[in-house]
């Protein structure tokens, strides 16, 4: 009897496998995207408004995954390990770039294990202050941290986030020595700002900006090259006039993947299905209220900037002796 049991157990989850495998064949299997966070954040932002853009243009169910841990590590893992059939998708940011040179057996390897489709969104960071701290440019940020070298304080989301690296990039470049103090979230770096805690931090637009139009905070630079729309009068951090960082150009970006392996024709698709989302007036008009820029790329332009992220924080984490202790 439990012989039967099992052998009728095995031919049931073949069957199971069989069907799965031919939905993924002819389409009907829904596309999953994997989030590798909680809901809430920027990834779910940019990722809810356009599933059903991409379900029309895909002619078949998009559905979120969110599968938090290990900053954004576990996800990737999973996705990575997934059959390359196009029904399991990644949503990746700036962080899969930094991780490889943070933790040990993440589980990927960020050029090889996947497949870039597109860009989806960007957004600058801004380089902000508590009111109560008595600078008003980063020139003059940079002059406090020389006369109290060691006594500034700078706040980011976690160790490894793009708001830490970019901190340390600009660190580094302008010979500025500041302490850094992770907190759990975007949330909790702010309230330590609100509170001058910490005298700075690189934060993204959606976690300050009430702060900023109500006077609370002060923004100094944007670390877009160019300005950044929702707030004209703060110079881009390679408009300050400081020569060090006339080159300085850091965006948190949020992209999709798919497993390595994936046919190449329907990753076509799949990009041209979400340039076709991004510009939706509706979906643009979400995002840019809540700081992200729309940008599609081709699936060449994405596998190039992953290529220079992953140079780039290998340097920055190097140079400045990142570690997560």
């Amino acid at each position: 009897m439990p012989r039967a049991l099992s052998r009728r157990a095995l031919l049931g989850a073949a069957a199971v496998l069989a069907a799965t495998q031919a939905q993924a064949q002819d389409g009907t299997q829904p596309i999953r995207i994997v989030i590798p966070y909680a809901p809430g954040g920027g990834s779910d932002i940019l990722a809810r408004p356009i599933l059903p853009a991409l379900a029309e243009s895909l002619g078949r169910a998009v559905i979120v995954d969110n599968r938090p841990g290990a900053a954004g590590n576990i996800g990737a893992a999973q996705v990575a390990r997934a059959a390359p059939d196009g029904t399991t998708l990644l949503m990746a940011n700036n962080s899969h770039t930094i991780n490889p040179f943070l933790y040990r057996n993440i589980g990927f390897d960020m050029a090889r294990s996947f497949e870039p489709i597109s860009l989806v969104g960007t957004s600058p960071l801004i380089v902000v202050v508590p009111a109560s701290v008595p600078v008003r440019s980063i020139a003059e940020l940079v002059a406090l941290a020389q006369a109290r070298p060691g006594g500034l304080n700078f706040g980011s989301p976690g160790a490894g986030t793009p708001g830490h690296m970019a901190a340390a990039l600009f660190n580094g470049l302008v010979g500025l020595r500041a302490e850094h103090v992770a907190y759990p979230g975007s949330g909790p770096t702010t309230v330590a700002l609100l509170q001058a805690q910490v005298q700075y931090s690189f934060s993204t637009p959606a976690a300050v900006e009430p702060h900023i139009r109500s006077g609370a905070l002060r923004p100094l630079a944007v670390t877009s090259r160019a300005r950044f729309d929702a707030f004209p009068e703060t110079p881009a951090l390679a408009e300050t006039g400081i020569p060090a960082l006339a080159d300085f150009d850091v965006a948190v970006w949020w992209g999709l993947l798919a497993p390595a392996g994936t046919d190449g024709a329907l990753l076509d698709r799949m990009a041209a299905a979400v340039a076709a989302a991004v510009a939706v007036p509706r979906i643009r008009d979400t995002w840019l209220a809540q700081g992200m820029v729309p940008r599609a790329t081709s699936r060449a332009e994405f596998r190039a900037l992953i290529a220079t992220e992953l140079a780039r924080w290998e340097k920055v984490v190097a140079e400045n002796r990142i570690t997560l202790d």
